[in-house]
């Protein structure tokens, strides 16, 4: 219990809620009728939404546990885009399938706040976005239009 406290609020949201959603996951997402229903492991965005949940559940159990971490990957900007992809799985997987019981918009709940600690964690991670490489970000100078030459504005082929 004493490595819980250690952890940020970020990692405490992302962790928390990604428990809680993991287990809201086998309850029944559908329902149709009481002996028709269907959990959030039923169709391919709630397989992606429960294998993306254990993932970054298991990321925030290494960070508790002190288990070595890849050090290639940034914890911030990984843990941003699973628990982005997760809110989007979460509502993509309610509004694309009929008969949408109680527990999964409890899950899209928990998504949106498992979205919000990661955006936390990477706003403390320091680390930023990855952006589009430009001249200025490279260090190169772009490359030098061709010149036309003279006499030939108009983009014609002299005869």
């Amino acid at each position: 219990m004493g490595r819980l406290n250690t952890l940020s609020l970020g990692r405490k949201l992302v962790f928390g809620a990604g428990v809680l959603l993991f287990i809201d996951t086998f309850f029944a997402w559908q329902k149709a009728t009481a002996s028709a229903t269907a959990n959030a492991w039923h169709g391919s965005w709630g397989v992606m939404l429960g294998l993306m949940t254990i993932a970054i559940v298991a990321w925030g159990a290494a960070r508790v546990f002190g288990l070595p971490l890849p050090a290639a990957v940034p914890d911030g900007l990984a843990t941003l885009a699973l628990g982005t992809a997760i809110a989007l799985f979460a509502v993509l997987k309610t509004a694309t399938e009929s008969y949408s019981a109680w527990p999964s918009y409890v899950g899209i709940v928990l998504s949106v706040v498992l979205a919000a600690g990661a955006w936390r964690v990477f706003q403390e991670s320091g680390e930023a976005l990855p952006r589009e490489a430009t001249a200025h970000s490279t260090g190169k100078e772009p490359p030098a239009k061709e010149e036309e030459p003279p006499g030939n504005s108009g983009g014609a082929t002299p005869v």
